[in-house]
């Protein structure tokens, strides 16, 4: 039997290409500044709403939580009611309940809010992945969705830098109207320049079957013997989110126990978002050839190695800040392959459902990071061997990516659908389908 739909390999015109992904960045980039905005204005936060730092942590945890479900929800709704839809709602919670951040009065009506917008800032990436990785050829995808998928990172960068600048003169409820803005002001290219569908008319009809069916979600992502491909995928998606989460949160704190002044050690969480940028960009150009598994898991070992490296001259200054910035282009960097290779993964008909799976696994793992982080450093670990643990992350990492690799179904390597027992579709269903709801 026939692939229900094959992918076309020359795609469209680079412009249109290049208009979508443009888009999806600057999505991407407004995200990473709304998930982490809370983060930039915690110290006037909390000094203006009498905020401890126990609950500081628990409106953190809401807008974490927010995220978590906002990617596993959002992402199946996307196959099946489409791409610029979802996205647009999507933009608007965010938006909407950002801009209400900025009123806030309490503990508990902030993170009420930031739960809720949470729910769309989490759901925004996989239909965003969706989309860039349609936009373009099989040949292009995982190499467009990674240099989308900066801008989440580069979000971060710039937002702090612009709040750092804004918020001590206008307040830290000026930042959360500033994110609110950009979130609903982004619907306007989404609705200019995102096409209404992205997929095919056969992938849409399968994902009306496939629903029709009463197939759940789980089983649409597992299916086609993806099951083995896609928990080795989650497993290394897993050890990576851990490992970044820990460094990014507590790599200021490790700096200035080993000698380094508060101010330089700072940095730190810059250093590594700037080497994950870099690093990002350097395996975007490696993956057109090979797909984005081998680079990523080479990647991942050399961070590795980096890791424990780093270990040895933690406190030696501007060395262990270059080399900090090594290690974000290697383990973080890689990190910002993982929409890339859910899109490579997972078919059309299942992509935001797989790309939104994948990503919500990851930020359990960001936030099991810093908690368990949190606890070795309680016990007086050496530094050694607490960066020795964190390398073992990292080779975890390395492992599920080489794992997911073997072990994907080949079908996928042509951007096909792979056909199976309980989701061929046969003529007449197509037929069927023609003549129902479009």
């Amino acid at each position: 039997m026939n692939s229900l739909a094959q992918e076309p390999s020359a795609g469209p015109p680079v412009s249109h290409v290049l208009r979508i992904t443009l888009v999806c960045f600057a999505v991407s980039m407004i995200d990473g500044f709304d998930t982490l905005m809370l983060s930039f204005v915690a110290p006037l936060l909390a000094k203006s709403l009498q905020i401890d730092h126990a609950t500081l942590g628990r409106v953190f945890g809401a807008g974490f939580i927010g995220t978590v479900l906002g990617s596993l929800i959002v992402g199946p709704l996307a196959d099946r009611f489409g791409r610029r839809p979802m996205l647009l709602l999507a933009l608007a919670v965010t938006g909407i309940f950002t801009l209400g951040c900025a009123f806030a009065t309490s503990a508990t009506m902030l993170a009420a809010l930031r739960f809720i917008g949470g729910l769309g800032m989490g759901g925004a990436i996989p239909p965003v992945a969706a989309i860039t990785a349609e936009s373009g050829s099989p040949q292009r995808r995982s190499s467009l969705v990674i240099l989308m998928f900066i801008g989440f990172p580069l979000g971060a960068v710039v937002g702090g830098a612009i709040t750092a600048a804004l918020m001590v003169r206008f307040g830290w409820p000026f930042v959360f109207l500033m994110g609110g803005t950009f979130a609903l002001l982004a619907m306007i290219p989404v609705l200019l320049v995102i096409p209404a569908q992205t997929v095919s008319r056969a992938e849409r009809v399968a994902a009306r079957l496939h629903a029709a069916r009463g197939l759940n979600v789980i089983g649409g992502v597992f299916a086609g013997g993806r099951l083995p491909a896609t928990l080795a995928l989650w497993f290394g998606v897993l050890s990576s989110m851990i490992l970044s989460g820990f460094l990014v949160s507590f790599m200021p704190t490790i700096l200035n126990m080993n000698g380094v002044e508060p101010g330089r050690a700072a940095l730190g969480s810059v250093v590594l978002n700037f080497g994950a940028i870099g690093g990002a960009l350097v395996i975007s150009t490696l993956v057109g050839k090979r797909g984005p598994f081998v680079p990523v898991a080479i990647s991942f070992l050399g961070g590795a190695v980096l890791t424990v490296a780093l270990g040895q001259i933690i406190g030696a200054g501007n060395v262990a800040l270059a080399m900090l910035f090594a290690v974000g282009g290697f383990l973080v960097g890689g990190q910002l392959t993982f929409p890339a290779i859910a899109s490579y993964l997972f078919p059309a008909n299942v992509r935001a459902a797989g790309v939104g799976w994948t990503l919500a696994i990851g930020r359990i793992g960001s936030i099991v990071g810093p908690v368990v982080g949190g606890i070795l450093l309680s016990q007086h670990l050496s530094f050694e061997s607490l960066f020795m643990l964190a390398a073992i992350l990292a080779v975890g990492a390395a492992l599920g990516i080489i794992l997911a690799n073997v072990l994907r179904p080949r079908e996928t390597e042509s951007g096909a659908v792979t056909p199976t027992a309980s989701f061929a579709i046969t003529g007449s269903e197509l037929g069927e389908a023609g003549h129902g709801k479009n």
